[in-house]
């Protein structure tokens, strides 16, 4: 993993040992995650304009970070990967297997965690640009948003706490 400073998607994408590849592909495909067992590169449509490249190769990152095509990662919660012997177990691992991928499915997943990065990372143009080609996603940005102005206080909280509260290290 390299250390330069995060500022773009494709920064962060380097940051976990990808590069981004932009290639010629059908205009109905955004993009793909390299389909290798240990993915090298995230493949982008250089015909799309720079908000849809932003979009996807967050998406396609969630995917690559949340290791969605192994087989032992189907559910993301090792309770639910679980094969209990018990049967009281194994009705409750089932019912919660179904509720969870009805509710967060891991395409939805890796569009929020891309949505999320529209909000929350990247110039509002790009979030705007968007949203006008995919009005549909409107759902989404305003969840993205409501869960971000929720959440951070409190991450700026804790790390002030901590701040306060944890020793310093001496130079």
């Amino acid at each position: 993993m390299n250390q330069r400073p995060i500022r773009t998607i494709f920064d962060l994408v380097g940051y976990y040992g990808l590069t981004v590849e932009f290639l010629d592909l059908p205009a109905k495909n955004a993009g793909y995650l390299d389909p290798d067992d240990e993915p090298r590169y995230i493949a982008l449509n250089r015909n799309l304009p720079h908000c849809e490249q932003v979009f996807t190769a967050a998406h396609e990152l969630c995917h690559c970070i949340s290791q969605h095509r192994k087989p032992r990662r189907n559910y993301r919660s090792r309770v639910l990967n679980h094969k209990g012997k018990s049967r009281r177990v194994q009705v409750f691992v089932r019912f919660q297997r179904r509720f969870v991928n009805r509710i967060l499915p891991i395409e939805r997943e890796a569009n929020m965690f891309a949505m999320s990065w529209l909000v929350q990372m990247d110039p509002l143009t790009d979030l705007l640009k968007f949203l006008r080609r995919h009005p549909g996603k409107i759902w989404l940005c305003l969840f993205a948003a409501t869960s971000s102005l929720i959440f951070k206080p409190f991450h700026c909280i804790k790390l002030a706490l901590g701040r306060l509260l944890l020793p310093q290290p001496q130079s």
